[in-house]
């Protein structure tokens, strides 16, 4: 009983202490891949690349790395937007504004 209890709390220590951390290039990079996609959705590389080199770039505030973020999605070729790539932009879009938020201020 006491083994499981401190297990439990070295558990919980260890996923506190990663919680902390601000989201990295890798942390989107590394989401982007690991989404599933449809079989019609073929452009997951190049999406990802996009994002990675959005997170490279430096900015004055998260709002400017937020529509940085956003004009990806804007500049994606329309076909690409009805077809099965929609969920994917959005969950990484979505990723990419969190490492603006968790790493600039407004």
């Amino acid at each position: 009983m006491l083994k499981k209890i401190l297990f439990t709390g070295l558990l919980l220590l260890m996923i506190s202490g990663c919680s902390g951390h601000p989201t990295s290039m890798q942390d989107v990079s590394s989401f982007c891949r690991s989404l599933s996609t449809e079989e019609f959705c073929g452009t997951q590389d190049s999406l990802c690349a996009k994002y990675s080199e959005i997170t490279l770039a430096p900015y004055k505030s998260a709002k400017e790395c937020r529509m940085a973020c956003e004009s990806v999605r804007m500049k994606i070729d329309q076909n690409m937007l009805q077809e099965d790539c929609m969920q994917m932009i959005q969950n990484v879009e979505s990723k990419c504004n969190e490492f603006c938020d968790s790493n600039y201020s407004d």
